[in-house]
């Protein structure tokens, strides 16, 4: 069987298809040492990554999260002494769609983080409120030192 040659106007897409994915990764490259992101997804999950800050003060560490089209009952955050897990379940999907060269579309209906802590913490002093659609979760930092007696 002979293979079916591919139309002009497929080879031409192919070309756009591949400028258009070495554009993204050459631009986004040079964006790298500003430490910008663009905005990530997980088509399998249909799971968004929310914009997250992480701050650092002397005593905790703060983290907040833009979660719109959330309700407070539908969040789950799980902390350890490292790391910081954000789940959200959105009250409705968010549908996107894109005009181009190719029509794409999809929906999500969920957040998902997970965060490096910049400092170690104690996770069972952490406190969380979520107000407007933002999360704002404070970790007490561990003691790291300790004053030792000298006899």
């Amino acid at each position: 069987m002979s293979e079916k040659k591919k139309s002009l106007f497929d080879q031409f897409m192919d070309y756009v298809d591949e400028f258009e994915k070495r554009f993204d990764e050459t631009f986004y490259s040079m964006l790298r040492p500003f430490r910008t992101t663009r905005p990530s997804w997980d088509p399998d999950k249909l799971c968004l990554v929310p914009l997250v800050e992480v701050q650092e003060y002397p005593e905790e560490v703060v983290v907040t999260a833009d979660l719109p089209y959330v309700d407070k009952e539908n969040i789950d955050v799980n902390a350890t002494e490292t790391s910081l897990d954000i789940d959200a379940k959105m009250r409705t999907a968010i549908r996107f769609e894109r005009w181009g060269t190719i029509q794409r579309e999809i929906s999500f209906n969920c957040y998902h983080k997970s965060i490096k802590l910049p400092s170690r913490v104690d996770p069972e002093k952490a406190k969380a409120e979520f107000k407007g659609g933002i999360l704002r979760i404070t970790l007490p930092k561990t003691v790291s030192k300790q004053k030792i007696e000298i006899d």
